[in-house]
């Protein structure tokens, strides 16, 4: 049976390495399926003693901070492209009295002069 168990948290452990591997190589697309199969993995594990299960705990809340530090990078893009995207559309100055001012382009007709 000591075997038996220390196969299936080899298991997980490959499948924790696996994931670090797709984190830190921005494959996003693959996590669902290798979280299915993580899941599955970690329920053959149910009533495992926690003092054996310790090593893949700690793998485990290394992806979840991997995890975090990408959907932070992820965000901090779509907020600086958002930024760009307006900045293209308009610029915001201050006037003589300190008060904001947005400059963008100017609306209206075209005047065509012979």
């Amino acid at each position: 049976m000591p075997n038996e168990t220390e196969d299936r948290i080899a298991r997980v452990v490959d499948l924790l390495r696996l994931e670090k591997d797709v984190i830190r190589n921005g494959e996003f697309a693959a996590l669902p399926d290798l979280v299915a199969r993580k899941e599955a993995a970690l329920a053959e594990l149910e009533g495992t003693p926690a003092r054996l299960l310790a090593g893949v705990r700690q793998m485990a809340l290394e992806n979840q901070r991997l995890l975090d530090a990408a959907l932070k990078g992820v965000q901090a893009v779509r907020k600086r492209l958002a930024e760009i995207r307006q900045s293209a559309r308009s610029y915001q100055s201050y006037d003589a009295q300190g008060r904001a001012r947005k400059i963008g382009p100017e609306s209206g007709s075209v005047e065509r002069r012979a």
